[in-house]
């Protein structure tokens, strides 16, 4: 089916329902990121993983988490979302074609470049130019960069380190299997689209619970305060309480889309690495190639949902900010380690 009849026919679901679908759908018809992770960490259970309900914007390439919805009171029915399945494209085709006249001219605002030339090579891992998980371990590194090293006791890999304001980081993705997640059905950390081979090449993706716990002895997830001294030591400056600009020097020096790539003045090397999202709608993997997101150990202040929600710091491919805001923390998100 053409991006153009999906999303058509999304957009009329999304108005049976009162756009409650439409988001959903155009994400779908424009990403092939369909690995789902077998299931959430320990901070989110069967119960909970139902009554997610934060949404997610983009905001200038770069997300921001808004206050859950208010959940239906008990008893209450959800709403129906309509059937868009291949068994009901005859009715809905009809009824679009219904809607020719009106649909049209709503899509002529939403899209007035057209929506078979919306770009969906992002999702697509074969795609000429766009970060590759296949590529072997080191592909994006600064060759002009003299990096330290690091010898993980645990499993014995070893690590490219970088110095940076007086401070040893990682400067590769934390890669550890979570051993003491591992006998559990709750899972606790991913490999994108659930491939091993992909956490070779850009690490794994951890729920900020387990992210607390997997840098080895010596070593640990940076604090708020750890990262403001890495962002202010590149010459980074804020804009406001979350964004600073002039990040570009922490990304690596190919392997972003869009042209996003950075400088790597000081060899941290930033990959887009992408996350592992849950919503109340669907889970799965996306942003490859066009984000990284790295968790904080800093919780969100307990009335502003210290509970559920944890600080991270996020590079994306439209910009040169880092944005470091608040995350829920079933989220999977790639870890950088700080020596202590």
């Amino acid at each position: 089916m053409s991006i153009k009849k999906t999303i058509r026919q999304c957009f009329l679901a999304g108005l049976l329902s009162g756009g409650a679908v439409l988001s959903v759908c155009a994400f779908s018809a424009c990403s092939d990121d369909s690995a789902t992770p077998s299931s959430a960490d320990g901070e989110m259970n069967a119960a909970e993983k139902i009554a997610v309900t934060d949404e997610v914007v983009e905001e200038n390439g770069f997300e921001v988490s808004n206050q859950s919805a208010p959940e239906p009171s008990e008893g209450a029915a959800k709403p129906a979302v309509p059937d868009v399945s291949s068994s009901s494209e005859e009715t809905v085709s009809d009824v679009v074609d219904s809607e020719t006249s009106s649909l049209d001219s709503v899509f002529n605002i939403l899209f007035p470049d057209g929506v078979e030339g919306i770009d969906t090579a992002r999702h697509d891992p074969d795609s000429v130019g766009v970060w590759h998980f296949y590529d072997p371990r080191g592909t994006h590194d600064n060759p002009d960069f003299a990096y330290g090293s690091m010898t993980d006791p645990r499993d014995g890999i070893v690590y490219k380190t970088t110095t940076i304001g007086g401070q040893v980081w990682m400067a590769e993705n934390l890669n550890y299997f979570d051993i003491e997640g591992a006998p559990s059905s709750i899972k606790n950390d991913w490999c994108y689209w659930d491939k091993p081979e992909n956490c070779e090449s850009a690490g794994r993706l951890y729920t900020w619970k387990v992210a607390k716990r997997v840098c080895p002895e010596g070593w640990r997830l940076p604090t708020n305060e750890d990262w403001t001294a890495l962002l202010t030591a590149v010459g980074a400056d804020t804009l406001n309480p979350i964004a600073w600009t002039g990040a570009n020097v922490l990304k690596s020096k190919s392997g972003w889309e869009n042209s996003g790539s950075g400088t790597d003045d000081f060899g941290f090397t930033a990959l887009p690495a992408g996350k592992a999202f849950f919503n109340d709608l669907q889970s799965g993997f996306t942003n490859h190639g066009c984000s990284s997101y790295m968790w904080s150990a800093t919780e969100a202040d307990p009335s502003a949902g210290g509970d559920t929600l944890a600080f991270s710091v996020e590079l994306n491919c439209s910009n040169e900010l880092a944005i470091v805001n608040t995350v829920k923390k079933y989220s999977g998100f790639s870890v950088r380690c700080v020596k202590e």
